[in-house]
């Protein structure tokens, strides 16, 4: 499936599913990091950095659908945040740059 299967509130609900199996796993250790989850693998990154979890993340999964929060905050996640900011899948494509 791709993101234009889902709507963002299918991406928020299974992402914030996924991230409540993970919280106790990662949240002692990585408390204010960024944790990017594909919510169809249910792979995952954590980085201080969002932008380095999400292409983590896209260099193994290139067509994931992404979730991105930060541990331990309630307000900071993403849904869809390829689509603004692109890809390594769609660099070669268009000049979108990587996230940086």
């Amino acid at each position: 499936m791709s993101y234009s299967d889902y709507t963002a509130k299918a991406i928020a609900d299974r992402g914030k599913v996924i991230y409540q199996r993970l919280r106790d796993v990662v949240e002692p250790d990585h408390n204010g990091k960024f944790l990017v989850i594909d919510i169809e693998t249910e792979n995952y990154e954590i980085d201080a950095q969002g932008t380095v979890a999400v292409n983590r993340l896209l260099s193994k999964h290139p067509d994931a659908v992404i979730y991105l929060l930060r541990i331990g905050h309630r307000t900071a996640y993403r849904i869809g945040f390829r689509g603004a900011y692109g890809t390594l899948t769609n660099k070669s494509k268009t000049n979108t740059k990587l996230l940086q």
